[in-house]
């Protein structure tokens, strides 16, 4: 049985705060869509920024919202809004990247204030950014939408369409991954 089979078997979760919300969208009312966007378009921007890049990032979150707006019709509410919608959103990256986009790491903000510490902050970040984006793209995916999207594994699998069991290697093969590149960065700069 395919995963899309799966999902329809599945139980809406009750719990999905934004459920009022989709059900009034999916009648026409433009008030309770933009209050979706309003609730979710911040956290998905920064999302779509991380894989596209900042000054891609307005133009395909716009195309993921009218995406959103015309699926309405065929979503049949078995899983989170959020989910869906970050699945919507890493098709219209792939799109995008397809496409000729060039996905790219912005760089840090240097406005802010100097700390004790700001300075090994910065390193640790850049060093994070960097160990991200050595991660085949699988990976890297599930840790997005893990940490940066607050997605469940679970949400993951549905969203991106793969086996609970392939998330969950990959989310913890990342983290190994990605620990290990930041012990090597140390080592060198040591």
């Amino acid at each position: 049985m395919s995963v899309s089979n799966l999902i329809n078997l599945l139980p809406f979760n009750s719990k999905d705060p934004d459920k009022p919300l989709v059900e009034q969208a999916q009648k026409g009312d433009s008030k309770a869509f933009d209050s979706l966007r309003k609730r979710h378009d911040s956290n998905l921007k920064g999302f779509i920024s991380r894989r596209v890049g900042l000054t891609s990032a307005d133009d395909v979150s716009q195309e993921v919202w009218i995406a959103c707006w015309k699926g309405f019709a065929q979503y049949a509410i078995k899983t989170r809004f959020k989910s869906w919608l970050y699945g919507i959103a890493i098709h219209k990256c792939a799109d995008h990247l397809r496409g000729g986009g060039i996905a790219r790491m912005e760089p840090l903000s240097d406005n802010e204030p100097v700390q004790e510490d700001a300075y090994a902050q910065v390193d640790l970040k850049q060093s994070v950014k960097s160990a991200l984006s050595q991660l085949p793209e699988p990976q890297r995916d599930v840790l997005e939408l893990y940490y940066y999207s607050q997605l469940t594994l679970k949400e993951i699998a549905l969203t991106l369409n793969r086996n609970p069991n392939t998330v969950k290697y990959q989310f913890y093969r990342a983290h190994e991954s990605v620990a290990a590149n930041l012990r090597e960065n140390e080592r060198m700069n040591s």
